[in-house]
Order: C-alpha cells, then structure tokens, then sequence
C-alpha cells in the first residue's frame, strides 16, 4: 500500500513538476496530499476548500515543531467547542521522507486534527519551505491569507485572531 502511495506521488511531483517560486499571501494555496497518518482516507488540502484551514508543516527532527503543535491543536479544540467544526481544520503536513519516522513522532505528540506526510516533497516545492514549522492561514476561497515561518510566542493568538476573523467574514 505505501509503496503504491509512493508511486502515485512520485508520478504526481513528475508530472507538476514547476520551479518553486516564493508563495505569496493572496495567491492560490497549491495542494498538499501524501500518506493519511491520521484523518478520513483522501484527506489533502483541495478536500478542504470552503473552510478556514491552518495548514501547518512540520518534521520530526524539528525543534519548534514539538512546541507549535500542541498549541495548534488547542486552537483546533477550542474553536471547534465554539462550533466552528463546520467551517474550520487544521491540516498537518510531516515533510519526513520515511513515513515512520513521523508516525512515531505523532505516537509522541499525538493532535487532534488530520496529519499526512508527504515523503517525496511535492508540497515542500509547491509552499517554497524554507524553516520549519511553516504555518498558512487558508482561506475558504483557497487563499493564503498569512504565512508563519518558525513560531514564536506571539504566534498562536495571531493565528488564532486571524482564524477567527475569517470565520466571522464568512457567515
């Protein structure tokens, strides 16, 4: 099954294969698919469009990463107490080129919210990753509304205020 998983994402990075540009906010969000850790099977970025999403990239050999993501997943439990399921995911994104490697790191940090890994790097050139953890803000259009590149303390109520935000833009 991964090998064939692989495969399609091999073919998939041939086919689209584009020279990275830096992304930019107010352009079109490019896919992020691979591997389902975590999640209904199929779960990508493209399957969440009308919802708010905070797509968040991570590794397992990633410092900052082990401190952004329980901080992400606490926005994701909150904002779905308030009712907000409806409108609004969190998409996590491993960028470990072994599949296991972020399936232990998940036993350890285990999260709310769908997780896949994407082992052959399509959406690594697609979103032009240069740190990590890499948070977009989504906009149900597809948008990237805002880009977070490592995390800092202010990080977590911005991206949360700025969530909320669009979930009150788009009643």
């Amino acid at each position: 099954m991964r090998r064939a998983w692989v495969g399609l994402l091999a073919g998939m990075a041939l086919a689209l294969s584009a020279p990275a540009q830096a992304i930019k906010i107010g352009q079109q969000a490019p896919e992020a698919a691979g591997v389902v850790l975590q999640g209904p099977q199929g779960t990508k970025l493209s399957a969440l469009k009308g919802k708010v999403v905070v797509l968040d990239f991570w590794a397992s050999w990633c410092g900052p990463c082990i401190e952004s993501m329980p901080q992400i997943d606490a926005i994701h439990g909150r904002l779905r107490k308030q009712g907000y399921g409806e409108r609004f995911e969190v998409l996590s994104v491993s960028i470990d080129q072994e599949v296991d490697r972020a399936q232990r790191f998940l036993k350890l940090h285990p999260v709310s919210y769908p997780v896949i890994v994407d082992p052959i790097g399509i959406a690594t050139r697609f979103f032009d990753l240069w740190r990590l953890p890499a948070t977009f803000i989504i906009t149900p259009s597809g948008e990237i509304d805002q880009i977070y590149y490592g995390f800092g303390d202010s990080f977590a109520g911005d991206i949360e205020s700025r969530v909320l935000a669009l979930l009150g833009a788009s009643r």
